[in-house]
Formats: structure tokens, C-alpha cells, sequence
């Protein structure tokens, strides 16, 4: 449940990132609202299935593809979002960017 809410939590500002400028580029609210819910879905049944899947490794099993994991999710977040929440938000983005990290950190323990 932890992970399902981390995913979720990680992905819904780009989410809406994303939905604005498909938004402005003429896409359909219902289409917007179709496409992002499919990614839901999803992202929801990845997490599911890769539970399932990795439910009995070992630590040293899981190390692997949770870094590739989190190093995916930093890379989306800096080449996505981080240029424009600072230039749009200033300072501020710093700690809530943090505080962010920090809460996903504390979720998956």
C-alpha cells in the first residue's frame, strides 16, 4: 500500500503537468481525463504485478531494480518538473521538494 501511495504521490504533479499543456494544446478535458486514467490504471497493476512477482527475493534481489526504480522517478522529476516549479514557485520549491523526498522516504519504510 505504501508503494501504491508513493506512485501515486510521485507521479500526480506531473500528472497534472502533463494534463494542463494537453489542455492548452486543444486536447478534449474527456480525452486528458481518459488518458490519465488509463496511466492510473496502469501504473497501479505494475505495481501490483511487480509485487506479486517479487514477493519472495531477498534484499540483495530487490536492491537492483528499486534504485533503477528511484533513479527513474529523480530523473523524471528533474528534467520534467524542477525547471519549471523553480522558475515558477522560486525558493520555496526547494523545501517542498525536499519535505517531498522525505515523505516518500518515510512511506516506504
Amino acid at each position: 500500500m505504501a508503494l501504491l501511495v508513493a506512485v501515486f504521490a510521485s507521479n500526480f504533479p506531473e500528472a497534472l503537468t502533463g494534463a494542463a499543456k494537453m489542455l492548452e494544446q486543444g486536447r478534449t478535458t474527456r480525452s486528458v481525463l481518459m488518458l490519465w486514467g488509463g496511466a492510473t490504471v496502469l501504473l497501479a497493476l505494475a505495481v501490483v504485478l511487480g509485487r506479486l512477482g517479487f514477493a519472495g527475493a531477498s534484499d540483495a534481489e530487490l536492491a537492483l531494480p528499486l534504485a533503477f526504480a528511484g533513479g527513474a522517478v529523480l530523473a523524471s522529476v528533474v528534467d520534467t518538473l524542477a525547471p519549471e516549479a523553480f522558475a515558477d514557485g522560486g525558493p520555496y520549491v526547494a523545501l517542498a521538494s525536499a519535505a517531498g523526498f522525505v515523505t516518500a522516504f518515510l512511506l516506504g519504510v
